[in-house]
């Protein structure tokens, strides 16, 4: 990866301009443009200016496909909330592992944490191209559990157009990642192969553990906007956050496994 003073400064320079602008565009609130500076300077100090060139593909592609067709996303109550803008719980959810990854590669040069690197931003990044283009599929969702069919926006619901985003999201940046250097052609499909394996355990996680209310006559995740709201299923502790992080650590994991291989 691209260290040295100038790069490194570079990379700070991009992660204040990008976070400042997707402030401006309300693609994250002041909790999350904070948290994404904090995180990208981390980025920045442990993994070069390559690993923030990794970091902002994520986050634009990610914050593009999350206002993409927002109006329909919003008619079927299903868009994400306050616009689209994203928190410090997502940021951290989201980046955690990929960002252990980096630190622990800068200190051991060990290329099985590169791979887990990829793999974790890349399972956040193929899961929400598979959540927020999968919405816009007119055919439909289906519980991955039970193949039954549900409501868009239900968590576990996955569609034909959200498996194919998600699969296309899963080579993005593994495939950034080959033209850095950082993955061999091999280690390129191991991680888009890890990357979607660990985004289905996110819908499959959804599906099950994951806390669902009653709230006014709708099945909602988040009952803070409820005047009244009941558990339906999964454990209260276990939001879409939750889940978030759950998964990109077994992405981790499984890259590490990998890696010992």
């Amino acid at each position: 990866m691209l260290y040295g003073d100038a790069a490194v400064l570079a990379g700070l320079v991009s992660i204040f301009v990008v976070g400042s602008l997707g402030y401006i565009k309300g693609a994250v609130d002041r909790s999350g443009l904070a948290a994404g500076i904090l995180i990208g300077s981390l980025f920045a100090l442990s993994g070069g200016l390559i690993a923030v060139i990794t970091l902002i593909t994520f986050f634009l592609i990610g914050s593009f496909f999350t206002k993409y067709g927002y109006s329909r996303k919003e008619s079927l109550g299903a868009a994400e909330p306050k616009k689209g803008a994203r928190g410090w719980k997502s940021v951290l959810s989201n980046l955690f592992f990929p960002s252990l990854a980096i630190i622990l590669y800068r200190l051991s040069s060990d290329s099985t944490y590169a791979l887990a690197f990829v793999s974790s931003i890349s399972c956040s990044l193929a899961d929400t191209l598979g959540s927020e283009i999968g919405l816009l599929d007119r055919r439909g969702p289906w519980i991955i559990t039970s193949m039954r069919r549900t409501q868009p926006g239900t968590s576990g619901a996955i569609s034909i157009l959200g498996t194919i985003s998600s699969i296309l999201g899963s080579f993005i940046i593994p495939i950034e990642a080959f033209q850095f250097g950082i993955l061999s052609f091999n280690e390129l499909f191991i991680s888009s192969t890890i990357a979607f394996s660990s985004s289905m355990l996110d819908s499959l996680l959804g599906a099950t553990i994951q806390a669902k209310y009653s709230c006014d006559g709708r099945v909602v995740e988040d009952p803070s906007y409820c005047s009244e709201a009941e558990l339906l299923s999964g454990f209260r502790f276990i939001d879409n956050h939750a889940v978030n992080l759950i998964s990109t650590g077994f992405a981790f994991l499984l890259s590490l496994i990998e890696g010992m291989l």
